[in-house]
């Protein structure tokens, strides 16, 4: 089978996150696409597993080391960027994925690719003293003006506002602490993406993951990141674009153009960035 290794919201090669492409030309059992996202070890893989569909998308599946995920921003990203580049011809400005989600589209304009997520779901708040002693930070270091609180656009994060960039860069997780927490809040066994507003129309995030793994860039994340901050009117307008850095405490910078809006109950959440296939081969 065909594979390709992708770097997702990059400016260049060797940044942003890392992906497993496979071109299934053949049946692939569900133990064996896990197996092979085990292998790669990369935080996703996805397997491209037919041709385009009568409903004009790509049937995709989405594997973690350890599961199964029913969608995941820059697999998805990394994935249509592949469609496009080296199944198609190149030119076209639109491949829609067949995730477990339902129909996810990304729009290409130039080198960027923009993917439209689900309308958000909003869930529990949570008290940030609690998260403050999981990750080795003070409670005051959590903004106050605007909630710690689950959200999902396909798959779910805790969302948690920060007042200083130091406050960011010293996040440790506390692998004890995290399980007590996730057995008082079992929806929150999920990404736990922190952010901090650094002016300007750019926030620098970190997502810490539940497997303990920090990933270097989370479209899902923060594509529920953008529903957040227009629920809790973060802009004060309806209509918000910014752009958000990410993986540079890890050493792999990324980076994620956001564009959002909610016109009455009509959500529009587009988070885009640049990929670039750094290997190809087979997989035997």
């Amino acid at each position: 089978m065909k594979f390709y290794i992708v770097d997702c919201f990059a400016e260049e090669k060797y940044q942003g996150n890392e992906l497993l492409v496979v071109v299934a030309d053949r049946l692939v059992s569900d133990e064996e696409q896990q197996k092979i996202a085990r292998e790669i070890n990369f935080s996703e893989t996805t397997f491209i597993l037919s041709g385009k569909q009568g409903n004009g998308g790509y049937d995709v599946r989405i594997w973690t080391p350890n599961m199964e995920v029913p969608f995941a921003g820059h697999p998805t990203l990394g994935t249509a960027h592949v469609i496009r580049h080296c199944l198609e011809d190149g030119s076209a400005d639109r491949v829609i994925l067949n995730l477990k989600v339902g129909q996810i589209p990304v729009e290409f304009r130039g080198k960027s690719g923009t993917m439209l997520q689900n309308p958000p779901e909003f869930g529990d708040f949570i008290d940030p003293a609690e998260i403050a002693e999981i990750y080795g930070i003070e409670a005051s270091d959590i903004r106050t003006d605007f909630p710690v609180q689950w959200v999902s656009t396909g798959l779910e994060a805790v969302l948690i506002p920060l007042k200083t960039r130091d406050a960011l860069a010293k996040l440790v997780c506390d692998k004890e602490k995290f399980m007590a927490y996730v057995g008082r809040h079992p929806e929150c066994y999920c990404n736990h993406l922190f952010f901090v507003d650094m002016g300007g129309g750019i926030l620098a995030a970190r997502c810490l993951m539940e497997d303990f793994v920090e990933d270097p860039a989370t479209g899902s994340a923060n594509g529920n990141l953008a529903g957040y901050m227009l629920k809790h009117n973060y802009f004060g307008k309806s209509e918000i674009s910014y752009t958000v850095l990410q993986g540079e405490d890890m050493g792999r910078k990324s980076v994620l153009k956001v564009d959002a809006a909610l016109n009455g109950s009509g959500w529009t959440i587009k988070v885009g960035g640049q990929c670039y296939i750094v290997a190809s081969g087979e997989w035997e």
